[in-house]
């Protein structure tokens, strides 16, 4: 399973004139060639940044439909099953706080913290230097990732 960023479904809905467009459709046409997930958080981010240009009707679908366009899994977060919330967000602070502090912002230290907790095969994302030096795991944009 490959865990995706938020940009690469921001490229795909809001930014059609963007360079990275026509390699980033490429990757969207083939989701469903593979087992491609996004994180509970990463659906919120989406909807954050789609938010300021979607109407009302068009975020609801996109939080709770979302998987009807587009073929991923929607992961629940790592840990939380059977969980006391208060037990499980100290466990998570200390987590996020630990991964922050290899320099990075709060969005790709939750991504990054999943990814590894879950396992995935890898993080495809178009901002890999976000992550390089940052984790074991393989990161890559959607076109490595396609000619891999």
């Amino acid at each position: 399973m490959v865990l995706l960023d938020s940009n690469i479904f921001i490229v795909d809905r809001f930014f059609p004139n963007d360079a990275l467009y026509p390699q980033n459709r490429a990757f969207v046409d083939q989701l469903d060639s593979y087992e491609a997930a996004v994180s509970s958080f990463t659906l919120l981010e989406i909807c954050g940044v789609a938010g300021f240009r979607l109407s009302r009707r068009e975020l609801e679908s996109w939080l709770f439909r979302f998987t009807s366009r587009y073929p991923v899994l929607v992961l629940d977060v790592f840990g939380l099953k059977g969980k006391d919330a208060e037990e499980w967000w100290s466990g998570f602070a200390g987590e996020i706080a630990e991964t922050i502090a290899r320099k990075m912002s709060l969005g790709d230290a939750v991504l990054l913290r999943e990814a590894e907790k879950y396992g995935t095969e890898a993080i495809i994302t178009w901002n890999t230097k976000d992550f390089h030096r940052r984790t074991r795991l393989s990161v890559l944009t959607p076109t490595a990732f396609l000619k891999s």
